[in-house]
């Protein structure tokens, strides 16, 4: 049976290569399977059903926003 999930013709994607934990990595399998769907449709199903809040988050999620990264000035950079 093939997947019936299928993106509009032209959708641009972009490439994404990344670990996860095991048990993360588990699920996606499962609910993959239990869908009869690719691994890229349960990601972004998970991602799209999240509500923002506040902090502009999924309020589903327990993750809080971290500090706010360091930028580099590369014109500094000394050279060897």
């Amino acid at each position: 049976m093939a997947s019936s999930f299928r993106r509009p013709r032209g959708t641009p994607t972009v490439q994404m290569h990344m670990y996860v934990a095991t048990d993360v990595k588990q699920k996606i399998d499962e609910y993959a399977a239990i869908a009869n769907s690719p691994q890229w449709a349960v990601v972004e199903a998970a991602i799209r059903a999240g509500t923002p809040g506040p902090n502009g988050l999924p309020t589903e999620w327990d993750m809080v926003t971290g500090e706010p990264q360091m930028e580099m000035n590369l014109s500094e950079k000394k050279r060897a």
